[in-house]
């Protein structure tokens, strides 16, 4: 990931392929690749219901939940992420701030769960030493505040 577009790019073929390497090749992992502690930020509703699971979440926890939601899939079913209305909102020389609405469809049959699950994504890239970009900081929220959306942190939480 030599550029934000290319983590932005590896983050959804990651998804796609099922790929739990290259997943947690797109997060900020301090001390052994980044400067950057990776912070995920959950959707307002479901970080409110669940904030004992979010305040202590990590990228071990990333990579758990992964690891779960590609288990939940039949070995051909693969996940779909889709990036509606992306916008770069930020660039500096240290970070892009990539913004995005999104649809992923992983049918996976957890109850009052929907197999597509909508929001909104900002996800803030920072370089690492090595002169490649991961993502620091994640923001999960709802498209709109007034919906009945459920967002990809109501998956985080279930997994």
């Amino acid at each position: 990931p030599t550029s934000a577009s290319v983590v932005i790019d590896n983050f959804r073929n990651a998804v796609i392929e099922k790929n739990t390497e290259n997943f947690m090749l797109c997060l900020a992992d301090a001390p052994l690749r980044s400067n950057y502690r990776y912070v995920f930020e959950p959707s307002a509703e479901i970080g409110a219901r669940f904030s004992s699971v979010f305040n202590s979440w990590s990228t071990d926890r990333e990579r758990q939940t992964f690891v779960s939601l590609i288990s939940k899939l039949a070995t051909e079913e693969r996940p779909i992420l889709e990036y509606l209305n992306s916008n770069v909102a930020f660039t500096s020389p240290d970070s892009i701030v990539f913004v995005s609405d999104y649809t992923l469809t992983a049918p996976i049959g957890i109850s009052g769960l929907p197999p597509t699950l909508t929001g909104t994504m900002v996800l803030t890239i920072t370089p690492e030493p090595s002169g490649l970009w991961s993502i620091s900081r994640w923001i999960d929220s709802k498209q709109t505040a007034d919906t009945t959306e459920v967002t990809w942190s109501a998956l985080k939480a279930q997994l």
